[in-house]
């Protein structure tokens, strides 16, 4: 073998590992940017409230919220009522839409648009389920408390006529 053979070998070697170690490279920074994007991607879901964004399904909903949720400890009044239903930033508190979902209220699966008869029919088929599981008015400030939160949720504007009809169940 020749001089220019060996060279030429030696070349195509330095060639090739010089490509090694820039597709390493590519790789390395590609996977470090892939995770950046996903950290900075779940922090603007818990600090905005973008309606364009998707949040997550709170069960018994079928839709995600029209608002960020948030999650802060929530405490309870003598009827039973859990709160703060947002959290101080203004955000859905999670734990206070589930510590109301365990009642399995109707209010809260009837999605974006219903109309305000759907909302007064859900209600009081929630109050009358209720009225023999809790204390004698309780069921009536817990609705109230279920409507404010499904009304946050779903992005509803009806509440304060809707809930001038608990009263009538």
């Amino acid at each position: 073998m020749n001089v220019n053979n060996k060279i030429f070998l030696n070349v195509i070697k330095l060639i090739i590992i010089i490509i090694a170690i820039s597709l390493l490279g590519l790789i390395i920074l590609s996977k470090s940017s892939l995770s950046s994007a996903g950290s900075s991607s779940s922090r603007s879901l818990t600090s905005t409230a973008n309606v364009n964004q998707a949040y997550t399904i709170l069960s018994p909903a079928k839709v995600p919220p029209k608002i960020a949720e948030c999650y802060q400890n929530v405490s309870y009044n003598s009827s039973g009522v859990p709160s703060p239903l947002q959290c101080s930033n203004g955000l859905l508190n999670s734990a206070a839409w589930d510590a109301l979902s365990a009642q399995e209220p109707k209010v809260m699966t009837l999605g974006y648009s219903p109309n305000l008869s759907s909302v007064q029919a859900a209600i009081c088929n929630d109050i009358n389920a209720a009225a023999s599981d809790s204390l004698p008015g309780a069921d009536n400030a817990i609705e109230a408390s279920v409507i404010k939160i499904s009304a946050l949720y779903y992005g509803w504007d009806f509440t304060s006529s809707a809930l001038n009809d608990i009263s009538q169940c």
